[in-house]
């Protein structure tokens, strides 16, 4: 029995509300050689920036951070997982602490 201090609502989805789908969990993968080339070839232009690639079209998407990349890669692929890469770098992100010992 609802509380009438605290009344109970329902909370339906609308036909006009945009429905977002899950991300599903895939199996770890390497992008193959060919998409890893045409990075290369971006590195002259495009050092430095977040490269999302899509697994299952190898696309790539471009942005300044990993936020920024996947959305958009979300615009066209929603919900999907991506694999990303640093442009010219190793590693994606980089730890710029140290441990201090007590």
């Amino acid at each position: 029995m609802p509380n009438k201090k605290y009344p109970v609502r329902s909370y339906k989805v609308t036909t006009k509300e945009p429905v977002v789908k899950e991300a599903k969990a895939q199996p770890y993968r390497r992008p193959s050689q060919a998409v890893l080339a045409r990075l290369s070839e971006l590195e002259r232009t495009q050092r430095g920036r977040i490269a999302a690639i899509e697994m299952g079209s190898q696309e790539i998407f471009l942005g300044k951070d990993v936020v920024e990349a996947t959305l958009k890669g979300w615009k066209k692929y929603p919900g999907q997982s991506f694999y990303f890469v640093r442009i010219g770098y190793s590693a994606v992100h980089r730890h710029r602490g140290g441990l201090r010992k007590r």
